[in-house]
């Protein structure tokens, strides 16, 4: 028997974990199909002489841009005294954007409050993990749980959207800018104590209840009454805190931005009209989940820089950046309502990676027309203008510092739009994708709880969520197969194949779920570490990850990491891998296939990987996370084989999808030049079939 709120919690998730509401309807005059996607650029008139805004704005259209994005960092300049409002400079602007055939997006401005605000008000800063009031003088260090900031915040954007909130010449609204405190992560003012305290109170009812789900008889940690609860703070504890209150914290924090999210998103909506509505979440950010927000906004944005620091794939990562990554965020912030598409991208080099290379010649181009493929809507890049002060001096524009002449980054951005126009003129509106392509079509399920509980417990220095989650990812896109990103609250049930990695955090309903999926003719794919605990972030009384056991067909008796410098092997289909960070060892049962087994360590000869029918579909379990992810990669492939699916074999990094309008797109992140293998009845748009790294290709296919 499994103890434990295996059914309660399920309940409990929905109702403070993720959001289950549909998506707000998007006007279809907003982001017309025929268009397929439209590129901007940030443009700053508060910080540039007024005499060089016309200039500016002429400039902008002749790269080809269509819309211009302005005002997220300009408190200062709308407000400068407590209650005084000027906008008058803010028309001008407005008006030469519309003189030069640019829309307008608008941002409110509260990444960055007026010292007057900070100075008078010094309860609506942040406070770090040791107790320090963080100072006016950079940008994200309000504190947006404080009642009195949001207060402040409610009124511009309410002066904003009364001026601008039925002017047809402003076309959207972000809010703020990449929500967060960046390093300083959160906020443990008194504020932010309370909402958290309050948001317990109405998850949990009772503080026994909170004591029972947090575990706090260990330790006799133990509360008596909510008021007694602080944030989760390592650095004011002698050990490690709470894992359950950790989690319940993280949890919050991501709702609470949210709900700031949402409280711009009324002001905004209450005084404007057909205008849409973002905000530029940060590519693959661990704190704050754009799930959330599916109710609140209209457009799904997100800033991405593929090329700052070491941290990517193959020799020319550096300067090309990552494949995987990008893929992934156009996959997950598609998904929510088919409108999105990031709205910063990366113009050339920039000023805040630990090294910080240029990137290679028609990478930038490249990553345009990744984005096309993916089926973004629109793309903005940060920004017009190189600064010539402040702390981003060295971040380029697509104009170089004499304001004038158009960078390489500029260069490539005004001919990826002038191919856009042109491939307009082929969409079209009745193409369907291939019934090979659909036919591969994956669901990739996610949910930010397992990400914050592992990273919380890795149990192993070498684990790397995120990194996992790419090891599937890239094999899925090697074969050419369309994908989703999905939250598991979302329907997945139509998907031929559903791919959950690392899904620690599990319930009653969600298993039932995958089985009925499975027995439905679904074919489920698990990873190592999933099922290991509930929603609480609680171990099941019973057998490890007892939950999916009979659902994967095999008991997980144990599990096993190595230190660093040591490698366990793996052999499948006459092949070794090496792994590292996690193995779960498998014991099948009867009817459930071996697909991979190790091949050292104590348990030799012990399963790695299993497979079994289930229904009318299959559900197959990778118990070891790879070096490489080549192993899950092979045994992606047998799936979608033995399923009938054709998967394609493509290079990894060289990127092939179908967009809406008929469109073929490739994309050449590897290192080396690639061939692409086309059909009969080829006809070229863009590029060609031979590809350099950096290069790209459209085509249509007779």
């Amino acid at each position: 028997m499994v103890r434990g709120s295996f059914g309660l919690c399920a309940v409990m998730i929905l109702a403070v974990g993720m959001s289950a509401q549909e998506p707000r309807v998007v006007n279809p005059d907003w982001f017309p199909k025929k268009d397929m996607m439209t590129i901007g650029v940030y443009y700053y008139p508060e910080a540039w002489p007024e005499s060089q805004w016309a200039r500016d704005m002429a400039n902008i259209r002749k790269l080809n841009m269509e819309f211009v994005h302005m005002g997220e960092f300009a408190w200062s300049f709308m407000e400068p005294e407590e209650g005084r409002y000027d906008f008058a400079w803010l028309d001008r602007a407005v008006d030469l954007a519309a003189k030069n055939g640019l829309k307008v997006v608008l941002c409110t401005p509260s990444a960055t409050p007026p010292i007057w605000l900070s100075r008078n008000h010094p309860e609506t800063l942040t406070v770090d993990s040791a107790g320090r009031r963080i100072d006016h003088g950079s940008r994200e260090h309000a504190d947006w749980s404080s009642p009195v900031y949001r207060e402040y915040v409610r009124k511009i954007d309410a002066e904003l959207a009364k001026r601008y909130g039925n002017d047809k010449r402003v076309w959207g609204w972000q809010i703020d800018n990449e929500l967060s405190h960046y390093g300083k992560r959160f906020s443990y003012s008194e504020a932010s104590t309370q909402k958290f305290r309050d948001w317990l109170k109405e998850k949990y009812g009772t503080v026994s209840r909170l004591n029972a789900d947090w575990g706090a008889a260990f330790w006799s940690q133990r509360y008596q009454s909510f008021d007694q609860i602080t944030i989760p703070n390592a650095d004011v504890l002698v050990a490690d805190p709470s894992p359950h209150a950790v989690l319940d914290f993280r949890r919050w924090f991501a709702h609470e931005a949210a709900n700031y999210l949402a409280d711009q998103a009324a002001v905004l909506r209450r005084y404007s009209k057909d205008q849409w509505i973002t905000t530029n979440f940060m590519a693959m950010h661990e704190d704050v989940d754009p799930s959330l927000s599916r109710n609140s906004l209209d457009v799904f944005s997100w800033t991405h820089y593929p090329v700052h620091g070491n941290a990517n794939e193959g020799p020319l990562g550096f300067r090309l950046g990552s494949a995987a990554t990008m893929s992934f965020m156009h996959d997950l912030m598609r998904s929510f309502n088919g409108i999105s598409g990031p709205m910063e991208l990366q113009p050339g080099q920039v000023n805040w990676g630990e090294v910080n290379p240029w990137p290679l010649p028609g990478a930038i181009h490249m990553w345009l027309l990744r984005a096309f493929g993916a089926g973004a809507r629109f793309v903005c890049t940060y920004r017009y203008r190189q600064p010539l002060f402040g702390s981003e001096l060295y971040h380029k524009g697509l104009a170089e510092t004499d304001g004038v002449t158009p960078s390489p980054g500029g260069r490539e951005y005004a001919q990826a739009m002038a191919e856009i126009a042109e491939l307009r003129k082929s969409y079209d509106p009745n193409a369907k994708a291939p019934a090979e392509y659909e036919g591969r079509r994956t669901a990739f399920l996610i949910d930010y709880s397992n990400r914050w509980d592992i990273s919380n417990h890795k149990q192993t220095k070498r684990w790397d969520t995120e990194e996992h989650w790419m090891k599937y990812y890239r094999g899925l896109k090697s074969m050419v197969a369309p994908v989703d990103v999905l939250t598991s609250d979302r329907d997945f049930s139509k998907y031929p194949f559903v791919v959950a990695p690392a899904y620690q955090l599990v319930d009653s309903e969600l298993v039932k779920r995958w089985t009925t999926y499975a027995e439905n003719g679904g074919h489920l794919i698990l990873t190592c570490r999933t099922g290991q605990k509930d929603r609480r972030g609680q171990l099941w009384e019973g057998l490890w990850a007892q939950p999916i056991l009979s659902l994967i067909g095999a008991r997980i008796p144990i599990y096993d990491d190595l230190p660093e410098g040591v490698y366990g092997q793996v052999s499948a289909g006459g092949k070794n891998y090496s792994w590292g960070s996690w193995a779960d060892i498998l014991e099948p049962k009867e009817g459930t296939q071996t697909l991979a087994k190790y091949t050292d360590q104590f348990y030799a000869g012990k399963a790695a990987a299993v497979t079994r029918k289930v229904g009318r579909g299959t559900v197959t379990y990778v118990g070891v996370d790879t070096l490489t992810g080549d192993l899950e990669a092979q045994i992606l492939r047998g799936v979608y084989e033995r399923a009938g699916a054709k998967p394609a074999a493509l290079p990894p990094n060289l990127l092939l999808d179908w967009r809406d309008g008929g469109f073929w797109v490739a994309t050449n992140f590897t290192s080396v030049n690639q061939s692409l293998t086309t059909g009969a009845g080829t006809q070229f748009l863009v590029g060609q079939r031979e590809l350099a790294p950096g290069g790209a290709a459209v085509w249509k296919q007779q």
